[in-house]
């Protein structure tokens, strides 16, 4: 196993501003797609002055990040306005504080910060440029013909850019464009402009209850009332603001029971991006534990540094999550969430026994105070975390089991590692969805016959091909697969087994019946270990279409940014585990900034995504835990590429509730 080097980088950007009261400036929103350097070129500058102007963008920049760029014109006082008016860009002077701009602006401290997302954990500093809201001017696209601006809104507990929207009759792209600076959530306190006219009493929305959905370009009235068999009166009733007319981007809430799987905040996948629905700002505590055998609780940089050489699998796994945890603190202080990382070393050894590590365990919690941790993510091992979660669940401390699928449900575990159960279900709810019409053949050996039947009490037309037995496994004779085979229609195999022989014989025969008219596809619930045997040629699979459910993805184009900011960090390309570690940190203070607590978070139906992991918590009805219902369809591409395949929304689709 490679050596894992972890470098601890503190920096500190110092930029002169000698010429500030005679250079001019302007400002730039990130679009998807822009790099630092197609900025500068852009705008004929160097990237060295971006940076010098906007130090957080260093290794981050993401879309609706606002720069500061040479260029503008000058207003009284010596600051600065920028080109298209919507910033006054203020240089601090020596003694300013939060508190003094918010009186010389008249805007509140809340607002600056807003506008300067490094505010929210970082002090003012003498000399640095700091964005405000240009409220004399109010700059506004006329194609997008917004309603007029003459009404401020303080934003309240709960209330969202989508409760917003709903509430005064206007979609997200003109709420944003009337307040620039919002692109990454609301804080509560936040005072925002709104149109004159409002719809309802408040944007605070009953999350088990209701849902938004965001209309679609060309969607009329009577399509959507046909859609979730409603009334127009009773899409009125709840959504006043359709008396008025419904126009493409309007933001409507509805019953979840008729939303079903549709969202109105959607990314890849259906997921909801989170970042766009923050309401809590208030700083997040969360707990770090891990087996880094380091002989004391709190990791240090030193500490780090030192367990770099020793050889230990559990410790090498360690490592890389908290690398990863390491870059979701980074990428949350980006959206303006400041959070205290606290890392315990939960010191496992394995000849210590059950009983032994679980009492490390109590020894580290009751030595602690983890009355103040919004949440605990870890331990990494099964006793490990079931222990903790017993400790923590009478001060409801919600504990995020990382890594292992099966743990034991309590009312304050989060197993966010969806089990076998929740993968086979997934795939047998494509198979039910996209497999008619085609012609299925199941295969399944003697501990896989429960799977078979679940097949055929969706498709009673399936055919089914039994095993045979052999000293060295069980086998197929070719001719019985054959016969199985349609000329003229899709066939779909799936087979279920971990049986290395039995897989090495199927797919074998499966290849030498591929041809111009015969299309066939192969499937399992269980990609076991038996497939990564040299006997199982990943080439035969890539030729046989071959799916497979899976509990992450490998990233693709979407990822890249997180992936290289990780190898400039670190020196090399992130483990699994630290994209794990990662994906898991960052969904966690994203639901935790999102809602007052990860339970709200989980009951508000969530469903996220991020590099390769995407999460989705379920209420256990039996032990009242939660666990994560999400996971992907993969299939093998060219270049044995593992391809996500899309799954069609369905009402209700991944609710696989455990016995």
């Amino acid at each position: 196993m490679k050596n894992i080097t972890i470098l601890f980088v503190f920096i500190f950007v110092v930029f002169s501003c000698s010429s500030i009261g005679q250079q001019k400036y302007a400002s730039h929103q990130v679009r998807d797609g822009e790099t630092v350097s197609s900025i500068a070129n852009k705008y004929n500058v160097t990237v060295y002055e971006i940076y010098r102007l906007n130090p957080e963008a260093k290794g981050n920049l993401y879309p609706g990040l606002v720069l500061i760029l040479p260029g503008g014109k000058s207003v009284p006082g010596g600051s600065e306005i920028s080109a298209d008016g919507k910033y006054i860009l203020h240089t601090v002077a020596k003694g300013e504080t939060l508190y003094s701009l918010s009186k010389k602006y008249n805007i509140s401290e809340s607002e600056i910060k807003r506008y300067n997302k490094h505010l929210y954990s970082a002090e003012l500093r003498n000399g640095e440029i700091v964005k405000l809201p240009n409220t004399e001017t109010v700059v506004v696209d006329e194609t997008a013909k917004p309603a007029v601006t003459n009404r401020k809104h303080i934003v309240k507990p709960k209330e969202t850019k989508y409760g917003l929207a709903s509430m005064y009759g206007i979609t997200i792209a003109e709420l944003e464009m009337m307040n620039p600076g919002i692109e990454d959530g609301l804080q509560i306190g936040d005072i925002i402009n709104v149109p004159d006219k409002s719809y309802a009493k408040d944007a605070v929305l009953e999350d088990s209850i209701f849902g938004f959905y965001e209309v679609k370009p060309k969607e009329n009235l009577f399509r959507l009332t046909q859609r979730w068999d409603m009334t127009k009166a009773e899409l009125i009733t709840l959504n006043p603001a359709l008396e008025d007319g419904l126009k493409s981007g309007m933001i409507l809430k509805l019953p979840k029971s008729k939303l079903g799987s549709e969202t109105a905040v959607t990314v890849n996948g259906g997921a909801i991006k989170l970042a766009d629905n923050l309401t809590n700002r208030s700083t997040k505590n969360i707990a770090l534990m891990l087996p880094f055998n380091l002989g004391k609780t709190e990791i240090d940089t030193a500490d780090v540094r030192k367990s770099v050489i020793k050889k230990d699998r559990v410790m090498n796994i360690a490592l890389d999550f908290y690398s990863g945890a390491l870059m979701a603190i980074d990428s949350a202080k980006a959206l303006g969430i400041s959070s205290n990382l606290y890392v315990y070393d939960t010191q496992y050894a394995r000849g210590d026994g059950k009983a032994g590590n679980d009492r490390k365990i109590e020894n580290l919690i009751n030595s602690n105070d983890f009355s103040k941790m919004n949440a605990v993510v870890g331990p990494l091992l099964t006793s490990n975390v079931e222990k903790a979660s017993q400790l923590l669940k009478g001060r409801s401390i919600p504990v995020v089991s990382p890594i292992v699928p099966n743990v034991a449900m309590s009312s304050n575990m989060f197993q966010s590692r969806p089990d076998d159960e929740i993968l086979k279900q997934e795939m047998l709810r494509y198979i039910k969805l996209q497999g008619k019409g085609k012609n299925i053949v199941v295969i399944a050996d003697s501990k896989n016959q429960s799977i078979k039947n679940e097949v055929l009490a969706m498709y009673p037309d399936a055919k089914v091909v039994f095993p045979k037995s052999s000293d060295n496994g069980s086998y197929l004779r070719a001719s019985d697969l054959t016969a199985k085979l349609s000329q003229t229609i899709d066939n779909w195999v799936i087979l279920e087994t971990n049986d290395i022989a039995l897989i090495s014989n199927v797919t074998t025969s499966l290849s030498t019946q591929i041809s111009e008219n015969r299309k066939i596809t192969l499937m399992t619930t269980n990609k076991g270990s038996a497939y990564e045997s040299d006997d199982v040629s990943n080439i035969t699979l890539m030729k046989l279409n071959f799916h497979f459910p899976s509990v992450d993805r490998a990233y693709g184009a979407g990822q890249k940014s997180f992936i290289e900011a990780y190898e400039r960090k670190y020196g090399y390309i992130p483990s699994s585990y630290a994209v794990r570690g990662y994906d898991i940190t960052f969904d966690t203070l994203l639901r935790l900034a999102a809602s007052e607590s990860l339970y709200d978070a989980a009951d508000a139906g969530y469903s996220t995504e991020y590099v390769e992991n995407k999460f989705n918590y379920i209420q256990d009805p039996v032990s009242a835990g939660y666990f994560n219902t999400a996971a992907y369809i993969l299939k093998y591409g060219q270049d044995l590429e593992e391809i996500v395949v899309e799954i069609p929304a369905e009402s209700s689709s991944s609710l696989f509730l455990k016995d």
